[in-house]
């Protein structure tokens, strides 16, 4: 009894078939035209089996199998051959027209939907005029870009106004001054639509156009001007006489100007530091010495002033008397005493 609860269990696994993921959810999807973009589509359980599945995209108030519609003609790709559960749809070369609401469906009142939202190309200085300078026999860029650079336009013409009409340029070449000298200045990027063009002659000026679409448009004015010669100038000097004037044309070289390497004026500067120190130096020097020496002939000078006051003392003789005290009857003669002190005397 058990073994037939598990084969019912079993069977009954395998006859529910593929339930998508996100079921009857809707999930937002972002692509630029141009790219390319995964919608999304799985079975929620990766041992299920899948019966069968069909994507729709809505037109109007209908849901059109995507397979059936003519615009996808080539751009559809299923992952299904790879991984069975995977039901999820690539569209390549996206379009403004891709866009809209998309339906996954396994079995009946089974889905999920995906909202695909294209960003195009929008130029970034649409309808305005943007002058550029060139200078003859160099290149120059014509400046055009989509304001998203991941969006690549699904048309984009350069033309150039000669004859009273606008001719293209690139990517056909309608005049044939043209050829092998234009192309796109970043291929990487495709937002970018900038026109490189090569060895610029006078006749390259005037005005171009961008040309994405009627509503998106950019025009460039295109100046080319004589590049100035850098070796030599003519110069063109007329000469008076009494009877003709010869004009002579005078070739002047111009002389190179020699700039002196930045290392000289660091040296220069490194050495008028060094002989400021070694100046402020010396004077400090020269300042301490001086008063060295001015203390030394006041140290001097004060010595030989004592010397010359010791000098000048003269010693005299001093006479000690020492009188002893008697009654009045009684006479004595003093008693002396004599101390004789030498003289220095100053010569």
């Amino acid at each position: 009894m058990r073994d037939c609860l598990y084969l019912f269990l079993f069977m009954l696994h395998f006859s529910t078939g593929c339930i998508v993921s996100n079921e009857q959810q809707t999930i937002v999807i972002t692509g630029y035209t141009g790219a390319s973009v995964v919608l999304p589509c799985s079975c929620a359980d990766p041992q299920s089996t899948v019966g069968t599945f069909t994507w729709y995209f809505e037109k109007g108030n209908q849901w059109i199998q995507v397979f059936q519609d003519e615009k996808y003609s080539g751009r559809l790709v299923q992952f299904d051959e790879l991984s069975p559960t995977n039901l999820s749809l690539l569209i390549s070369d996206l379009r403004t027209n891709d866009q809209g609401y998309y339906k996954c469906m396994t079995e009946p009142n089974i889905f999920t939907y995906v909202d695909l939202k294209v960003k195009g190309c929008d130029l970034v200085e649409n309808r305005r005029t943007v002058v550029v300078t060139g200078y003859s026999g160099e290149s120059v860029v014509l400046p055009c870009s989509c304001t998203e650079l991941l969006a690549k336009p699904e048309h984009i013409q350069w033309k150039y106004f000669k004859e009273h009409q606008y001719k293209e340029i690139y990517p056909n070449k309608q005049i044939e001054n043209y050829k092998n000298r234009v192309k796109m200045f970043n291929p990487n990027t495709p937002g970018n639509l900038s026109l490189h063009i090569s060895a610029l002659t006078t006749e390259d000026q005037g005005d171009y156009q961008c040309f994405v679409s009627s509503q998106q448009l950019i025009f460039v004015r295109l100046h080319v001007e004589e590049k100035t010669p850098v070796h030599t100038i003519s110069l063109t000097t007329h000469q008076p006489s009494h009877l003709t004037q010869d004009s002579t044309t005078l070739q002047l070289e111009l002389i190179p100007q020699h700039h002196t390497p930045q290392f000289v004026f660091i040296l220069l500067g490194v050495f008028c530091s060094v002989l400021f120190l070694a100046l402020l130096a010396f004077i400090c020097w020269r300042c301490i010495g001086s008063r060295n020496a001015k203390k030394v002939t006041t140290d001097g000078e004060e010595l030989k002033r004592e010397q010359d006051n010791q000098d000048d003392v003269m010693y005299s003789t001093v006479v000690h008397v020492k009188t002893a005290s008697t009654p009045a009857h009684t006479h004595s003669d003093p008693a002396e005493l004599t101390e004789y002190a030498s003289i220095n005397i100053k010569p």
